[in-house]
């Protein structure tokens, strides 16, 4: 959709993303002083590179390798 914001078109695309094997996460980031979409991922793979697209409806994007994302338990001292 023209004039969508960064934000708007990364809430379209996360889904799709995410469902990629070894996508770990998405945000809205900064690439050469410039809004883009940052893609995490656990490992760069050729097979993943190929599959993530350079852009997402004009904005940029960006693959940061990560290594896995896991959430954080509770403490169990309370």
């Amino acid at each position: 959709m023209p004039g969508e914001t960064i934000q708007a078109v990364l809430e379209r695309h996360t889904a799709g993303l995410m469902s990629l094997a070894g996508v770990v996460g998405t945000a809205v980031g900064e690439c050469q002083g410039q809004p883009c979409i940052k893609v995490y991922v656990a490992k760069k793979t050729p097979d993943l590179l190929k599959r993530i697209p350079s852009t997402l409806q004009g904005f940029p994007v960006a693959i940061e390798e990560t290594g896995a994302i896991r959430a954080l338990g509770q403490h169990e001292d309370r």
